[in-house]
């Protein structure tokens, strides 16, 4: 099986804090990959918001995103109550669409996961992609 592997890109330009609740742990008794998705996307929630933004208000306006593509490479496990880190960073910027990286660190600064989001700027009114807005641009370059 070829394997996508991840680099995530430095540096950081924000870190959400989660800890690890019991109905994050799967049979396995480690973080569940349906709760890392989750988790990741809390992490793009929490960076939108310290700005004012949403999902639905990447541009300050009625201009969005969605996701278009997932990739996570899974590094270590992390247990019930465990305090982990979800770093974010941006990667390749392209004329409609952005790569947001993600890296999620838990006790003694081990690297549990490592994923990427491509996501499309979406014009929910017009249905339609969009062009990258002005303010994302500067909102990656803040660290």
């Amino acid at each position: 099986m070829s394997r996508v592997t991840l680099e995530f890109p430095a540096p950081a330009i924000y870190s959400h804090p989660v800890r690890l609740r019991i109905s994050d742990i799967n049979y396995g008794n480690h973080l569940g990959h349906d709760t890392l998705v989750s988790l990741l996307h809390d992490a793009r929630c929490g960076w939108l918001a310290e700005h004012g933004l949403t999902e639905l208000t990447v541009d300050g306006k009625s201009l969005g995103w969605v996701v278009a593509e997932l990739v996570v490479n899974y590094r270590a496990e992390a247990f019930y109550d465990d305090q982990l880190q979800v770093e974010l960073a941006i990667g390749e910027i392209g004329s409609k669409g952005a790569e947001i990286y993600h890296r999620v660190v838990g006790k003694e600064g081990v690297e549990v996961a490592v994923a990427k989001v491509g996501v499309v700027f979406f014009d929910y009114t017009a249905r339609k992609a969009a062009a990258v807005p002005e303010n994302f641009i500067q909102l990656a370059k803040r660290p």
